[in-house]
């Protein structure tokens, strides 16, 4: 089993029940605690920033009085015929620890690709461990942290769609979508917004497609599905773009080559119709790298980016043009860009399901708005009941 250690605490998490009647703590808006598990984990090369972002949103919840289940999708409970209502637990979480996951993506590589495949093998549907669902059925709400082919794509909500249960992020055709960065180009582009020159190779056609390739050297080659720059490569010759394709098929889709831009990275964040603060990653390298995204040392981020106030009020414009134009909603979403030496804002692609970790960018722009964690957790819940026409009890007084 894939990160046994991880899973053995959140499984012992899940068991130690509170039994008093959770109460509201002052910084909720709601009259009453909510029922809401928290499904991170998977089986699949974002395990880790899943599990850390989960947990984080688990502990953030929690803070402010709701009882959580921290689910992890890849792995079974202990005990399959307990009460699903004792996995719910609302304990005390003290206010500085709110931010931070005690498990945490500071390897230097995602998981082993044949574990992974055996776990997807035994979960149902290809996104949930034996016996879990009776959790997610008895929950207000399933919080979705899980990435890449099972949150990402939409297979996680078309399986909450067919058991009647509310989750937040985008449904499940909007996720299939952005997933597909190709896809999410070609719509970004009929809406006159500038994005890299673009190629698609098919996994089982590598040469044949690398043929029909006619765009200058430098690339950057990566999946056109999934996230955290898992197999991204800048390639500077043609010598190079099989094994980088390979690379980036080694999952199952297919890969993307990308005119590289030489400029500064920038990835802001939306909820709904409010877009936050623009962060600027920055790396050692030329790319903002799984290492560098996860690994304390090896990459940091700025917030709100150095840009003039016309340049943050053009991508910012751009970002909500953007979470429009692919129907994301009143959910969550992620959009990155490059900003070229010449000034022009270039997409790149966007997350619906953006990373939750203490290094995450997406809390980190919220939170340069006024938006703390817990409240930007609680938001986004409230937005999912209310979209699928839920009651949400009345804000206190």
């Amino acid at each position: 089993m894939v990160d046994a250690t991880a899973s053995r605490e959140l499984d012992e998490e899940q068991l130690a029940v509170d039994e008093a009647i959770p109460r509201p703590h002052p910084a909720s808006t709601l009259a009453a605690p909510l029922r809401i598990a928290v499904l991170m984990g998977g089986g699949n090369t974002e395990r880790f920033g899943s599990l850390s972002t989960g947990t984080a949103i688990a502990r953030a919840l929690r803070w402010v009085g709701h009882a959580v289940a921290a689910v992890d999708s890849a792995q079974a409970p202990l005990i399959t015929d307990r009460d699903a209502a004792h996995a719910f637990t609302t304990a005390e979480v003290e206010e500085e620890d709110v931010p931070e996951s005690p498990v945490s993506p500071t390897v230097g590589a995602p998981p082993d690709l044949d574990m992974l495949a055996k776990v997807r093998a035994q979960q149902d549907g290809g996104v949930l461990a034996h016996g879990l669902l009776p959790v997610l059925e008895a929950a207000d709400v399933v919080f979705v942290t899980t990435f890449g082919d099972e949150g990402e794509m939409g297979n996680t909500q078309r399986y909450l769609d067919t058991h009647g249960i509310v989750y937040t992020g985008p449904t499940a055709e909007v996720c299939e979508l952005t997933f597909n960065k190709a896809r999410s180009k070609e719509v970004i582009a009929a809406h006159g917004i500038d994005t890299p020159a673009w190629h698609v190779v098919r996994r089982d056609h590598i040469e044949e497609d690398l043929a029909g390739l006619d765009m200058p050297a430098p690339w950057i080659v990566k999946p056109c599905g999934g996230g955290s720059t898992i197999g991204l490569s800048k390639v500077t010759d043609h010598a190079g773009l099989p094994e980088a394709c390979r690379l980036a098929v080694a999952e199952g889709q297919d890969a993307i080559i990308e005119e590289f831009v030489p400029g500064r990275d920038l990835t802001i964040a939306a909820l709904g119709d409010r877009v936050f603060a623009v962060v600027e990653p920055i790396s050692k390298g030329d790319i903002f790298s799984y290492e560098a995204k996860y690994t304390p040392g090896e990459g940091r981020k700025e917030c709100p980016a150095e840009l003039t106030p016309e340049q943050t009020a053009e991508v910012r414009r751009l970002t909500g043009l953007t979470h429009h134009a692919l129907g994301i909603g009143d959910a969550t979403s992620r959009a990155d860009f490059r900003l070229t030496p010449d000034g022009r804002f270039l997409f790149l692609e966007t997350n619906p399901l953006p990373g939750m970790t203490p290094r995450s960018s997406f809390p980190l722009s919220a939170a340069a708005e006024g938006v703390t964690f817990p409240e930007l957790c609680e938001d986004i819940v409230v937005r999912a009941l209310r979209r699928a026409g839920r009651s949400v009890m009345e804000p206190r007084a």
